[in-house]
């Protein structure tokens, strides 16, 4: 996962002890987050009148102001700013009045940078997942009507590479090139095929899927090819294949890398000559068929195993699409949570009329290894077991996702620092004031805002050596 841009959110921080405000603005803006740092509260509630504010972080227990006429003050520019709180004094009923009042989140002293960043994060995100929201409804009950009643193989997206799929189909639909799509498992690969025959001039005749895992490898010529009666032992009357019932439309072979090295050859032959011949008959049908194919392995890796044939990959793919996983184009999630919802509550005649933030955020936190597919099962079973009318909420989700408590989405390799506490911020701030003061204690201490004092007593608490 890539590292967020928090460039251009307004971060806030008022704490009346300097020490504490320059190595926490030290140790955020380390993380990417762009801080301004206030000692005052009159000065920093001033600086967000004049420039706003995403998310402020305040001290409670401050001498000009304490930190919840911070939060009214700040609230009362912002309704929508998040406020967390940090203190020394983390007296339960602090914390309850704090939440009560508006508080996001509160953390008492001492706190590691990392865990508070973390705190950040989620609440970015659940900023974001409610403004996506209020757009994302709109979106599905302009669409309602055609999606939930109309047309349900539509593909619902807004990620960059899922909207490079909707340009790349309309490319793909007015080709009558074979199609390899590759994309794990869930990931919507039938749906994706769909949409090339619909958007193509094969529109109004036949869209058919062979499953080819499920054809027995001795039934498979059958199955695609067709019989005449008495073909064989068992064939009690003439059958069409998929093949002829395809005519002038479209065959979707799924999970092709499954199919036998045998069956592959008689694919491999009908793609090269566009004809076929169903079992008992001696001579060759043309068909006009468009193969699309679908796998969720890589066909190169089974070619190097011999376990597939090489010319009839290149024959499969002369164009090819990759589906990416739904983890890693997270942003269509709310999306399709949304379609979900309405869809089965629709279909179940309940009154459920959307999804809120809590919910959202655990399905966006969630990887969903089985993809879409995945994501549909989770909404539609959470709409089965709800009792409630009005929006899905966490308790109804959390059931039907895997750990639920998911892992902090600052995972990648930046946010692996949840080690670094405020002492180590410390240590590293004085060490900087030391070198460039030429180790004079009170000149560090002018640097650092700070009496000579209490830089003396910090030092010597961190076991840090001066003269």
């Amino acid at each position: 996962m890539e590292a967020n841009d928090y460039s251009h959110m307004k971060v806030v921080l008022i704490d009346d002890d300097p020490m504490v405000a320059n190595s926490l603005k030290i140790a955020l803006e380390a993380f990417g987050f762009p801080v301004a740092a206030f000692n005052e509260p009159l000065k920093g509630l001033e600086w967000i009148g004049d420039h706003g504010v995403d998310i402020l972080i305040s001290d409670i227990c401050m001498p000009q102001c304490d930190g919840f006429e911070v939060l009214k003050r700040a609230k009362d520019f912002d309704p929508h700013c998040d406020v967390i709180f940090i203190t020394a004094h983390g007296q339960t009923d602090i914390a309850v009045r704090a939440l009560r009042e508006g508080a996001t989140d509160f953390f008492e002293k001492p706190f590691t940078t990392a865990a508070l960043c973390a705190a950040m994060e989620r609440t970015r995100r659940f900023r974001t997942l409610s403004q996506q929201k209020e757009v994302l409804t709109d979106q599905v009950s302009a669409l309602s009507h055609e999606l939930l009643h109309k047309n349900r193989n539509v593909i619902l997206a807004r990620s960059e590479p899922m909207k490079k799929l909707a340009s790349d189909i309309v490319d793909l639909a007015a080709s009558t090139a074979t199609v390899l799509i590759e994309g794990e498992s869930g990931t919507g690969k039938e749906l994706v095929a769909n949409a090339i025959h619909r958007a193509s001039a094969r529109e109004k005749q036949p869209f058919l899927t062979l499953n080819c895992p499920s054809v027995p490898e001795e039934l498979f010529e059958s199955e695609m090819f067709g019989h005449r009666r008495g073909a064989y032992t068992g064939a009690v009357e003439t059958r069409a294949g998929y093949i002829e019932a395809a005519e002038g439309g479209t065959l979707f072979l799924d999970e092709v890398g499954d199919l036998p090295l045998k069956s592959q050859a008689k694919i491999l032959r009908f793609l090269e000559q566009k004809t076929y011949l169903p079992l008992g008959e001696h001579k060759d049908r043309e068909a006009n068929v468009r193969i699309i194919a679908a796998t969720n392995q890589s066909l190169g890796d089974l070619v190097q195993q011999k376990k597939f044939r090489e010319d009839l990959l290149y024959r499969l793919s002369v164009c090819k699409i990759h589906l990416p996983p739904l983890r890693e184009r997270k942003e269509d999630i709310p999306l399709l949570a949304l379609y979900f919802t309405l869809r089965f509550a629709a279909e179940m005649g309940k009154s459920i009329d959307g999804i809120d933030d809590e919910a959202l955020w655990i399905l966006s936190s969630y990887d969903c290894p089985g993809n879409v597919r995945e994501l549909r099962n989770i909404v539609e079973s959470s709409v089965i077991r709800c009792k409630h009318s009005g929006m899905l909420t966490k308790t109804d989700i959390a059931p039907f996702v895997p750990d639920t408590q998911t892992k902090s989405p600052l995972s990648s390799q930046k946010w692996a620092m949840e080690s670094i506490k405020f002492a180590d911020v410390e240590r590293t701030l004085y060490q900087e004031a030391l070198t460039r003061s030429d180790t004079n204690v009170s000149a560090a201490a002018r640097l650092l805002g700070l009496s000579r004092g209490k830089l003396r007593r910090r030092l010597a608490a961190l076991n840090i050596q001066f003269t």
